[in-house]
């Protein structure tokens, strides 16, 4: 993997997020201060329900400010308009609470930072989810004016002390609810696949992925002109389109910068996932990681023929020498006992996927998709399926894109090389080109230390060393290689990006790791000793 970095000073150090951090701490570092030398000053001589619910957790001072300190940083590292408005409150409630404790220098810190987050609303620029952003305000409010109750409550009862902590700790968490409601981001507006969105794939689509765009785990940004849609999914904040945009190449190219202002304005870190280098040229960004190649294979020109293809004659030979016979189906054409046999074949190759099933840029046989979808079918001798494989038709590029790979255990060996090689070739005068998909793949130069990640990929991650994903096995078919690339915008959503990538690509892990967060910890029983007499 290569990146390519175009460095832009706020993209690596961010110089508006430390301002507003700034603004934030020293609103709340002096409205504590505030607070304390208001609650010890020399003229005061009654005890309030606050100070005496604070006395009575004394021993968990610690955790309160831990946790404070917790919340104080969501507050500084999230720029939701919401928070900006409640660094003002912070620092007008610090300037209210120095003037009763006569204290000029917090009065005059307090009063300045009121005017610098006044002054810089550019530093808070997203806007929250509208439901839940009323609900984090009616929280805060609650918790504002419970703990307002508490200190203002003078001489309490101290039987009432236990009531007092109640009210407080309840305050704590309303609050840090109302921080988290007020910080959740506004989805994008977006739809589903819908017709207008089959017509523009059939008439502009062009890139190995767009199929995908289709399936039933994608959103769909769309322009105010409706002429072009860009394909995307949410997950650890951020929202990753998949590919370019699709539609007429002038509005896909507005679309693509409309995507990336709007996930901005609402909270989101804007990233496309597998696009072609022009594409990444044009959207610039901090960030463009070249993430290997597009293998595509030339169907006028294909055959065996020819050193480069030798490797692939000697396996497409051995599979004829065993016997197995290939069948190209459209879906529709599939009948209820072929289906079964595929499904059989799809659970034998599962055990091996550690993972989880894939998605996001691939797709699933059982999901709903306007994209013409075809079947190629491997048989044994016995005529038992023992491969097969799918494929996309991409009409606007005259391409058929190769989807789903699976080989049951113990398939002769060749079939799967025999499978897709039936394929291209009956493809040929149907289509101009067929995709074999992405492989991590920088160059030939490479190919040695791609063969030793492929051995790690095998023996940890359970990866078929059969499955086409692999340089290796797409390299047979001597495709020719196009660029991709991920496309980020600063330097510093890469690891939020990249997270998002895989949990994408492999929505099993979440699921996994709740049930392993729930799991109950079994502990060992103790070992009995023997005691002397």
């Amino acid at each position: 993997m290569t990146a390519f970095f175009g460095f832009r000073l706020q993209d690596v150090f961010p110089l508006g997020a430390l301002a507003r951090a700034l603004l934030t701490f020293v609103a709340v570092a002096d409205a504590l201060l505030s607070l304390q030398v208001w609650l010890l000053h020399p003229h005061r001589h009654h005890h309030t329900a606050g100070e005496m619910a604070i006395f009575a957790v004394a021993s968990m001072k610690l955790l309160g400010a831990l946790l404070l300190a917790a919340a104080a940083i969501y507050l500084a590292t999230r720029p939701k308009r919401a928070f900006r408005r409640i660094v003002i409150l912070l620092a007008m409630l610090a300037a209210l609470l120095s003037l009763a404790a006569s204290q000029p220098v917090l009065l005059a810190i307090a009063m300045t930072d009121c005017l610098a987050a006044f002054l810089a609303a550019s530093l808070w620029r997203e806007v929250g989810e509208p439901r839940a952003s009323r609900l984090g305000w009616l929280l805060l409010g609650a918790a504002v004016a419970a703990t307002a109750w508490l200190f203002l409550l003078q001489n309490p009862n101290q039987r009432m002390g236990f009531l007092f902590v109640v009210v407080l700790g309840l305050a704590f968490a309303a609050m840090v609810s109302a921080l988290a409601l007020l910080g959740r981001n506004s989805p994008l507006p977006s739809t589903s696949t819908t017709t207008a969105a089959v017509h523009l794939y059939r008439s502009h689509a062009r890139s190995g992925v767009s199929p995908f765009g289709l399936m039933a785990d994608k959103r769909h940004f769309s322009g105010s002109d409706r002429s072009s849609f860009l394909p995307f999914a949410y997950r650890t904040g951020s929202a990753l389109a998949l590919g370019p945009a699709i539609g007429e190449t002038d509005s896909a190219a507005r679309l693509e910068d409309e995507f990336r202002t709007e996930s901005r304005r609402r909270g989101w870190r804007a990233a496309f996932y597998q696009v072609p280098e022009e594409t990444a040229l044009r959207l610039g960004g901090a960030v463009r990681i070249g993430i290997g190649s597009e293998a595509l294979v030339d169907l006028g020109t294909f055959g065996l023929e020819g050193p480069p293809m030798a490797k692939l004659r000697h396996d497409v030979a051995r599979g004829r020498r065993e016997g197995v016979s290939i069948r190209l189906v459209t879906q529709t054409a599939l009948d209820p006992q072929t289906r079964s046999a595929v499904q059989q074949v799809d659970q034998a190759s599962a055990r091996s996927r550690r993972l989880g099933e894939m998605s996001f840029s691939v797709g699933r046989r059982d999901d709903p998709s306007a994209v013409e979808r075809s079947f190629g079918l491997a048989s044994d001798r016995g005529g038992n399926l023992v491969a097969y494989v799918t494929w996309l038709w991409l009409p606007a590029a005259s391409t058929m894109i190769l989807d789903e790979v699976k080989r049951a255990p113990g398939a002769p060996s060749g079939a799967l090389d025999l499978l897709i090689f039936t394929c291209l070739e009956q493809f040929k005068g149907g289509a101009a080109r067929a995709s074999l998909g992405l492989a991590p793949m920088t160059g030939a130069r490479q190919a040695a230390g791609l063969a030793v990640v492929e051995g790690v990929l095998t023996r940890i991650l359970g990866i078929s060393s059969h499955s086409p994903g692999l340089y290796s096995f797409k390299a047979k078919f001597n495709p020719e290689w196009e660029r991709r690339y991920l496309v980020a915008e600063r330097l510093y959503d890469l690891p939020a990006v990249l997270a998002a990538t895989l949990l994408l690509h492999y929505p099993e892990l979440s699921r996994r790791f709740r049930e392993l967060v729930k799991r109950p910890v079994r502990l060992a029983p103790p070992t009995p000793t023997s005691s002397g007499a």
